[in-house]
């Protein structure tokens, strides 16, 4: 028997004696062409050899269809489009929509056929029609290329067409592609037994829900729902939630073909019948997987509806013995995938091979504190944690492997980062209850050369403080090296200091920059020795042992007064641009002069004093001569 479905599994199971000579030629890595598909035996359990109730030997074949493989084919080492992330772990596939483009522009970023293309992208298949629409995100870290295939038709919707002899793959939209050659399943012509199920769980007022809440409001009259009564006048309550969707518009557009769908009653047709394109007359009416077909019974479908085959089940080698699935006529979500979220599908959507539930498909439950063995942040990937009703919470830095935490997150309390314990290092000070600390310390070993050092950086609601310390041990000789930084609203004030213990004593000096407002000081000193600078707006005052200026040097009084030292150790005092005295260095002598010119030369070659000029002695009072 062949069996496929639409969006589903697709397996072909034969029956041989055990004795068969065929069976050698069933190897894991054999081929099996039937039925215009390639099937493989690359599986769990593909093999079962029986005894009957007759005592006869049986060899059961289960195979699955070739684009089984894809599920021990991975995206390898990794890929990523997203230019603000970090390189990308192992086997890991980030594909963003506002990222680069990964299909050499041959489709729009963000697009189904775009990530599509990407993922097979170093597989042996290719990709065939894709015409799904949307912008979304795909991210997966881990999971093979049919995992990936199978997000892609998740996210963006649609259906997936597989050409396993030509290894194509196609993701078609469901009102785009709606194949139909006038296949009918007719009463009294091919009908042997049909089943009509009918589902009544009806919505005719639909709230819309996107990513992060997004809901409609915006774009539908201030409305976050919509409705739809064309089958009753009555009001019954549903809500569309699709965490792939950014957009308000097409979170909309997709709300009302989602209701167009849940508004009415809708029917599944079970359907076994003769297939008599085995005879040469109806060789014309032809149908596959995925196509539109005319049910024509007027008791159990008076309506002749033309919905989609969704399952077609038969016997390859009496292939007049069949069955089909057939689903709603105006199907845009398949109502038996809509039903799995209670059956087959949702345990095997939902549940590993381990019987494990993911907390990814928890939605509208409740799961006590008794049963959570251990939770951790790489598990939370959506939503939102009321932060009152965490008690004690742990969060590494390497949990945080996406996004940013922005400051409007964080209400209340503090953050500490780092470890603050017995190793702190010498030279680091706590400041008073500070909302903000980080820390962080390291110990190298060399010889016998011991270094401790760490960094500090801590905030309250009065200063910011950073801080750096080292201590280095050498023998009997310990250096103590600090520094740091104190900003706060009324002045900023920097440090940097060194202590040197050994035999011979202990050793410190500090320097010490304090700004303020209205003035500046700096310091430099030890236990003995301090030079100062003070300024303030009316004066600089400069206090040390020694004052040493080099360079050229003016002194101003006031705007019409100013002395100046130059390089070559000429002094000049000067009154409204005039020259009052000067002392001129001539190398190998020295003139004094004033505003009359030079009137004293120090010779320094005949080491005498030479007056210069007319000089008046008239007044003066000559003694010694």
């Amino acid at each position: 028997m062949a069996d496929a479905r639409l969006n589903g599994e697709s397996i072909l199971e034969l029956m041989l004696p055990a004795t068969s000579e065929k069976i050698s030629e069933l190897t894991p890595e054999c081929e099996i062409w039937a039925g215009g598909r390639v099937y493989i035996l690359r599986k769990d359990e593909a093999i079962d050899t029986i005894r009957d109730d007759k005592n006869v030997l049986w060899t059961k074949v289960m195979a699955v269809e070739k684009w089984y493989e894809l599920d021990t084919s991975y995206v390898e080492p990794s890929i990523s489009n997203d230019p603000t992330a970090r390189p990308p772990a192992d086997l890991a596939v980030i594909i963003v929509g506002g990222g680069s483009n990964l299909s050499g522009n041959r489709y729009s970023t963000g697009t189904a056929a775009h990530a599509l293309y990407a993922i097979l992208q170093g597989s042996d298949w290719t990709m065939g029609t894709v015409d799904v629409t949307g912008i979304r995100d795909l991210e997966a870290e881990k999971v093979s290329r049919l995992e990936l295939i199978k997000m892609i038709q998740d996210i963006w919707g649609g259906y997936l067409v597989f050409d396993s002899i030509n290894k194509i793959i196609h993701l078609r939209d469901a009102g785009k592609w709606q194949p139909y050659n006038g296949f009918q399943v007719r009463y009294r012509k091919n009908l042997k037994h049909i089943t009509r199920t009918q589902s009544n769980k009806i919505v005719t007022k639909l709230y819309a829900f996107g990513h992060d809440d997004l809901d409609i409001a915006a774009v539908n009259g201030g409305k976050k729902y919509i409705t739809n009564n064309s089958y009753t006048s009555r009001e019954y309550v549903g809500i569309y939630k699709n965490q792939d969707i950014y957009s308000q518009s097409e979170l909309k557009e997709k709300a009302i073909a989602e209701l167009e769908l849940i508004c009415r009653p809708r029917y599944l047709y079970k359907v076994k019948l003769v297939d008599v394109r085995v005879l040469p007359e109806y060789e014309h009416e032809d149908y596959s997987l995925g196509d539109m077909v005319d049910i024509i019974d007027p008791d159990i479908a008076p309506d002749s509806p033309r919905p989609r085959i969704i399952r077609h089940k038969y016997n390859l080698f009496q292939p007049w013995q069949c069955e089909l699935d057939i689903g709603d006529p105006e199907e845009r979500l398949i109502e038996q995938l809509k039903a799995s979220f209670n059956t087959t599908g949702f345990i095997d959507g939902k549940f590993n091979g381990n019987g494990q539930m993911s907390g990814n498909y928890l939605e509208d439950m409740t799961v006590t504190d008794a049963k959570i063995k251990n939770l951790t942040a790489d598990k939370i990937t959506a939503g939102t944690i009321d932060a009152n009703l965490i008690n004690v919470i742990n969060l590494n830095a390497s949990n945080i492997t996406t996004g940013y935490l922005s400051a409007d997150r964080i209400k209340a309390g503090s953050i500490t980062i780092g470890k603050v314990d017995n190793d702190f290092v010498k030279g680091l000070d706590l400041i008073k209850n500070p909302t903000f600390l980080s820390y962080a310390n390291e110990t190298n070993r060399l010889g016998n050369v011991i270094v401790n050092q760490g960094t500090l950086i801590q905030q309250n609601a009065e200063q910011i403080s950073l801080q750096a310390a080292r201590v280095t041990s050498v023998d009997n000789r310990v250096t103590s090296e600090a520094a740091r930084l104190d900003v706060r609203a009324d002045r900023i004030q920097s440090t940097v200091e060194r202590v040197d213990d050994d035999v011979n004593g202990r050793y410190g000096i500090k320097s010490e920059i304090r700004q303020m407002a209205d003035e500046i000081t700096l310091k430099v000193g030890d236990d003995e020795v301090i030079s100062a600078i003070n300024m303030s707006r009316e004066q600089i005052t400069i206090d040390a042992d020694r004052i040493d200026l080099r360079g050229v040097t003016s002194i101003y009084g006031d705007n019409r007064s100013e002395a100046t030292f130059d390089r070559y150790g000429d002094f000049s005092i000067y009154h409204d641009r005039n020259t009052v005295f000067y002392i001129y260095n001539g190398f190998d002598y020295v003139d004094l002069g004033s505003l009359i010119g030079v009137f004293l030369r120090v010779s320094g070659a005949t080491r005498s004093f030479v007056p210069q000029g007319t000089w008046d002695f008239s007044n003066a009072r000559v003694i010694g001569l």
